[in-house]
């Protein structure tokens, strides 16, 4: 067998290609030859803020167009950066492992937010996590900031912006968990829906490698991240939506049933003010696996509690609006 697997060029996309093709090979008795074709994204050639993309999935589209016409097998994603609605003719084959969905935060002279002089710049390009440090700290400048990751931090380091705020994912992916000043606290760094989690993509009709991939599937990645996804199309998010989730699964011992936990929050990237919601389902894992509805409509039904917010009601006027 033979794969031609798509990425982006950027360390970090690379990385993850070569970390999934890895595990494909470890999982096979016979291993497939494949080649990486790298592939030049929107989101690499656009220079504006990622918060005001002309086009969602910037980071995503042009390897969705290569996969159609032929010219790969197989892409591979950072999940968070994949539109929230499905994909005409295009499958999910595998969501492999996830890594710990925390930010985390990368700062001059190693310093932790809390001793951050007041009026230190700190760089991110998520309205989400402009939200979280205004909240944390309204004394602080989030200001917009472009890059992979180790330009990000050589910004830093050479006194661009007093600090920045990433995903422990990625600098784990790319060995340099040495440059953490501090990870960050989830209850108030709440990640972004599908943080830290890898989606692998194939066409619809490709039976062979689908049946390939699917080796890759963690059950437990693939539920949690549905759940989250389910936020972002109640909500009708975008790049522009300061909106964080995190589903996890705890097992129940002994019995054979367990819970899927949610935490979700929509919050004004301009003010930092926040509207939370949580809850547990009670159910078999196999359960949920076998009914995907379960696990999706409790999802949309947090996103609707946000979204019924008189919060969630002004900043949906505003989306109308733009």
């Amino acid at each position: 067998m033979t794969l031609r697997v798509g990425t982006r060029g950027s360390q970090l996309a690379r990385t993850q290609t070569l970390w999934v093709m890895a595990r494909l090979e470890q999982s096979l008795s016979t291993a497939p030859d494949w080649t990486e074709v790298v592939v030049k994204t929107e989101g690499d050639e656009y220079t504006g803020e990622l918060s005001k993309a002309p086009t969602p999935g910037i980071f995503v589209s042009r390897l969705r167009e290569e996969l159609l016409a032929g010219r790969v097998e197989v892409i591979v994603h950072s999940m968070k950066d994949l539109p929230a609605a499905p994909y005409e003719a295009i499958t999910l084959a595998a969501v492999p492992q996830r890594e710990n969905p925390a930010d985390v935060l990368i700062s001059r002279g190693d310093l932790p937010l809390s001793e951050l002089a007041p009026g230190s710049v700190v760089g991110t390009s998520s309205p989400r996590r402009a939200a979280s440090i205004r909240r944390a700290r309204p004394d602080l400048r989030p200001q917009s900031i472009r890059g992979n990751i180790t330009t990000r931090i050589d910004k830093v380091l050479r006194g661009d912006y007093d600090a920045t705020v990433l995903a422990r994912a990625g600098l784990a992916r790319i060995d340099a968990l040495d440059q953490i000043s501090e990870e960050l606290d989830s209850t108030v760094f709440l990640p972004a829906p599908r943080q830290a989690a890898l989606a692998v993509e194939c066409r619809s009709d490709d039976d062979e490698t689908l049946a390939v991939l699917q080796r890759l599937d963690d059950p437990v990645a693939r539920l949690c991240t549905r759940v989250e996804q389910a936020i972002l199309i109640g909500l009708d998010a975008g790049c522009h939506t300061a909106v964080s989730a995190l589903a996890t699964w705890e097992p129940g011992g002994e019995e054979p049933t367990g819970g899927l936990t949610l935490r979700a929050e929509l919050a004004d990237a301009d003010t930092g003010e926040v509207v939370s919601t949580s809850g547990q389902l009670q159910s078999s894992f196999d359960a949920l696996v076998s009914d995907e509805a379960t696990a999706w409509n409790f999802g949309l039904e947090h996103a609707q509690v946000l979204a019924s917010t008189a919060l969630g009601r002004a900043l949906g006027k505003e989306g109308q609006g733009s």
